[in-house]
């Protein structure tokens, strides 16, 4: 079976719902092309991608999640995506959620972070509430490789390593993402 049809098949007995970063996900990111070629994968809409309030953020999550509980749930988090889902998890929001695919986390208490965005700091160091794992980067721009490894400790989620990645996105490799698809396949299989 190849990997799309793993990943088709896999559409069909979780709702898998994307959780975008800063801006939202363009229409060259992974997550958009995604969506696309898998119509069962949603996305998380925020009424403000540019100027981010955690509050707000969370709180559009958990409806999200709320209002699809037919079937277990994978949330697929980018970049600030995956702070709103930590934020979340602390507040005890993610009960109807399987697992938790965290995609190029960024440093959010770093200093030079935007300044939009709000409320996210601090972040709350809590151990992840359901499975999860952490893909990050070793030449992030945005999160150094020791801060995404004291992240996956701190969440208790393995964390791969992809390598000279930047922040997984932009480049056209990124359009589909096909390593990416092959490591969400493989979270899939061990839930």
């Amino acid at each position: 079976m190849s990997v799309d049809e793993a990943l088709l098949n896999y559409s069909e007995k979780y709702y898998l719902l994307n959780v975008p970063g800063i801006g939202d996900s363009g229409l060259t990111h992974w997550q958009t092309n995604w969506e696309m070629s898998f119509p069962e994968i949603k996305r998380v809409i925020q009424d403000d991608w540019e100027h981010q309030n955690c509050n707000d953020w969370v709180k559009t999550l958990e409806i999200v999640i709320r209002n699809n509980q037919d079937r277990p749930i994978i949330l697929i988090s980018h970049s600030l995506g995956g702070g709103a889902v930590i934020h979340a998890n602390a507040l005890d929001k993610l009960q109807h959620v399987k697992g938790v695919f965290i995609v190029a986390l960024p440093d959010i208490e770093r200093e030079d972070f935007p300044e939009d965005c709000s409320g996210f700091i601090p972040m709350p160091k809590k151990v992840l509430s359901i499975p999860g794992v952490m893909i990050s980067s070793e030449t992030d721009e945005w999160c150094e490789i020791n801060v995404a490894e004291e992240w996956a400790e701190i969440l208790n989620v393995p964390l791969i390593n992809i390598g000279n990645k930047q922040h997984i996105c932009g480049a056209s490799e990124f359009e589909t993402w096909e390593e990416g698809k092959r490591l969400l396949v493989e979270f899939l299989d061990s839930l």
